[in-house]
Protein backbone atom coordinates (compact mmCIF):
# COMPACT_ATOMS: atom_id res chain seq x y z
CA UNK A 1 0.00 0.00 0.00
CA UNK A 2 1.37 3.59 -1.32
CA UNK A 3 -0.05 7.08 0.01
CA UNK A 4 -0.23 8.94 -2.64
CA UNK A 5 -2.05 12.08 -1.42
CA UNK A 6 -2.58 12.78 2.16
CA UNK A 7 -5.25 16.58 2.22
CA UNK A 8 -5.44 18.11 5.62
CA UNK A 9 -7.13 21.48 6.25
CA UNK A 10 -7.49 24.24 9.30
CA UNK A 11 -7.63 27.75 10.27
CA UNK A 12 -5.74 30.40 11.07
CA UNK A 13 -8.61 32.47 13.07
CA UNK A 14 -7.59 35.33 11.25
CA UNK A 15 -7.99 37.10 7.82
CA UNK A 16 -4.68 37.06 5.68
CA UNK A 17 -3.83 40.38 4.23
CA UNK A 18 -3.44 39.15 0.84
CA UNK A 19 -2.08 42.71 0.02
CA UNK A 20 1.04 42.09 2.28
CA UNK A 21 2.01 38.76 0.26
CA UNK A 22 4.95 40.44 -1.47
CA UNK A 23 6.83 40.74 1.66
CA UNK A 24 7.25 37.59 2.45
CA UNK A 25 10.83 36.07 2.18
CA UNK A 26 10.05 33.52 0.35
CA UNK A 27 8.83 34.05 -3.06
CA UNK A 28 7.59 30.34 -3.43
CA UNK A 29 3.63 31.80 -3.34
CA UNK A 30 1.22 32.45 -6.34
CA UNK A 31 -1.50 34.61 -6.31
CA UNK A 32 -3.91 35.87 -9.17
CA UNK A 33 -7.42 36.76 -8.30
CA UNK A 34 -8.16 36.73 -11.80
CA UNK A 35 -7.89 33.23 -11.52
CA UNK A 36 -8.49 32.17 -8.51
CA UNK A 37 -9.43 33.94 -5.01
CA UNK A 38 -6.72 31.78 -2.93
CA UNK A 39 -2.94 31.99 -2.79
CA UNK A 40 -0.92 28.93 -3.36
CA UNK A 41 2.07 28.82 -1.14
CA UNK A 42 4.93 25.88 -2.51
CA UNK A 43 6.57 23.91 0.22
CA UNK A 44 9.38 21.51 0.36
CA UNK A 45 6.91 18.79 1.01
CA UNK A 46 3.53 19.47 -0.67
CA UNK A 47 1.41 22.87 -1.68
CA UNK A 48 -1.18 25.03 0.62
CA UNK A 49 -4.02 27.24 -1.09
CA UNK A 50 -4.58 29.71 1.36
CA UNK A 51 -7.78 31.87 1.74
CA UNK A 52 -8.32 35.68 2.85
CA UNK A 53 -10.48 34.21 5.78
CA UNK A 54 -7.50 32.42 7.13
CA UNK A 55 -8.91 28.95 6.04
CA UNK A 56 -6.11 26.98 4.67
CA UNK A 57 -5.65 23.54 2.99
CA UNK A 58 -2.30 21.26 2.83
CA UNK A 59 -2.29 18.45 0.09
CA UNK A 60 0.28 16.82 -2.05
CA UNK A 61 2.09 15.26 1.21
CA UNK A 62 2.88 11.45 1.40
CA UNK A 63 3.04 10.54 5.03
CA UNK A 64 1.46 11.73 8.03
CA UNK A 65 4.65 12.87 9.48
CA UNK A 66 4.65 15.64 6.74
CA UNK A 67 1.84 16.90 7.44
CA UNK A 68 3.05 18.41 10.77
CA UNK A 69 6.50 19.56 9.18
CA UNK A 70 4.07 21.20 6.05
CA UNK A 71 2.39 22.87 8.82
CA UNK A 72 5.27 24.56 10.72
CA UNK A 73 6.74 25.44 7.50
CA UNK A 74 3.44 27.26 6.46
CA UNK A 75 3.93 28.82 9.40
CA UNK A 76 7.19 30.21 9.07
CA UNK A 77 6.17 31.07 5.83
CA UNK A 78 3.55 33.10 6.39
CA UNK A 79 4.74 34.46 10.14
CA UNK A 80 5.71 37.97 8.73
CA UNK A 81 1.97 39.17 7.73
CA UNK A 82 0.16 36.85 10.36
CA UNK A 83 0.07 35.90 13.92
CA UNK A 84 1.26 32.01 14.53
CA UNK A 85 0.05 31.67 17.68
CA UNK A 86 -3.58 32.10 16.25
CA UNK A 87 -3.91 29.17 14.17
CA UNK A 88 -5.27 25.65 14.70
CA UNK A 89 -2.92 22.74 13.61
CA UNK A 90 -4.89 21.20 10.67
CA UNK A 91 -6.88 17.58 10.78
CA UNK A 92 -6.39 15.61 7.97
CA UNK A 93 -9.72 14.99 5.69
CA UNK A 94 -8.49 12.57 2.92
CA UNK A 95 -6.05 10.31 2.51
CA UNK A 96 -5.60 8.70 -0.45
CA UNK A 97 -3.28 5.41 -1.44
CA UNK A 98 -2.78 3.27 -3.41
CA UNK A 99 -2.52 -0.66 -3.87
CA UNK A 100 -2.17 -3.25 -6.52
CA UNK A 101 -3.87 -6.89 -5.87
CA UNK A 102 -1.72 -8.75 -8.14
CA UNK A 103 -4.88 -10.58 -10.11
CA UNK A 104 -6.71 -9.93 -13.40
CA UNK A 105 -10.04 -9.15 -12.26
CA UNK A 106 -13.08 -9.48 -14.32
CA UNK A 107 -15.20 -6.45 -13.49
CA UNK A 108 -18.12 -7.22 -15.35
CA UNK A 109 -18.23 -10.25 -12.58
CA UNK A 110 -17.72 -8.05 -9.80
CA UNK A 111 -20.94 -5.60 -10.72
CA UNK A 112 -22.80 -8.78 -9.53
CA UNK A 113 -20.59 -9.96 -6.90
CA UNK A 114 -20.29 -6.95 -4.79
CA UNK A 115 -22.76 -4.41 -3.86
CA UNK A 116 -22.77 -0.35 -4.02
CA UNK A 117 -20.60 -0.48 -6.97
CA UNK A 118 -20.85 1.82 -10.44
CA UNK A 119 -19.29 0.53 -13.40
CA UNK A 120 -19.56 2.46 -16.73
CA UNK A 121 -16.55 1.11 -18.79
CA UNK A 122 -17.57 3.74 -21.92
CA UNK A 123 -17.15 6.34 -19.45
CA UNK A 124 -14.52 5.17 -17.41
CA UNK A 125 -12.18 1.91 -17.38
CA UNK A 126 -12.59 1.02 -13.46
CA UNK A 127 -15.36 -0.24 -11.41
CA UNK A 128 -16.68 2.25 -8.40
CA UNK A 129 -17.07 0.84 -4.86
CA UNK A 130 -18.66 2.71 -2.44
CA UNK A 131 -17.89 0.95 1.00
CA UNK A 132 -18.58 2.23 4.25
CA UNK A 133 -15.05 3.38 5.39
CA UNK A 134 -14.37 4.90 2.56
CA UNK A 135 -13.75 4.43 -2.06
CA UNK A 136 -12.09 2.06 -4.20
CA UNK A 137 -11.65 2.68 -7.65
CA UNK A 138 -11.01 -0.84 -9.06
CA UNK A 139 -9.48 -1.81 -12.27
CA UNK A 140 -9.29 -4.89 -14.06
CA UNK A 141 -5.11 -5.16 -14.19
CA UNK A 142 -5.56 -5.84 -9.86
CA UNK A 143 -5.05 -1.72 -9.51
CA UNK A 144 -6.98 -0.34 -7.04
CA UNK A 145 -7.47 3.31 -5.75
CA UNK A 146 -8.25 3.58 -2.62
CA UNK A 147 -9.77 7.50 -1.00
CA UNK A 148 -12.04 9.03 1.59
CA UNK A 149 -9.62 7.52 4.43
CA UNK A 150 -8.69 9.37 7.48
CA UNK A 151 -6.06 7.59 8.51
CA UNK A 152 -3.69 4.89 6.90
CA UNK A 153 -4.88 2.15 9.51
CA UNK A 154 -8.74 2.23 8.29
CA UNK A 155 -7.60 2.29 4.87
CA UNK A 156 -5.25 -1.07 5.08
CA UNK A 157 -8.26 -2.92 6.85
CA UNK A 158 -10.75 -1.62 4.09
CA UNK A 159 -7.78 -2.68 0.85
CA UNK A 160 -7.41 -6.12 2.90
CA UNK A 161 -11.45 -6.72 3.08
CA UNK A 162 -11.79 -5.90 -0.22
CA UNK A 163 -9.02 -7.86 -1.68
CA UNK A 164 -10.77 -11.20 -0.08
CA UNK A 165 -13.78 -10.33 -1.42
CA UNK A 166 -12.33 -10.26 -4.79
CA UNK A 167 -9.54 -12.68 -5.00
Amino acid sequence: MKIVNIVASGDLHQPVPFLRLPELPDTNYKYNPGIYHGAYILLSRGKATIYRSGKYILYGLTSLDDVSQSYQEFLTHLSPIIDPELASPPEVRNIVGMTDFQVKIPLSRLVVALEHVEYEPEQFPGLIYRGDAGTALIFSSGKVILAGFKDPGSMETFASGLKKRIV
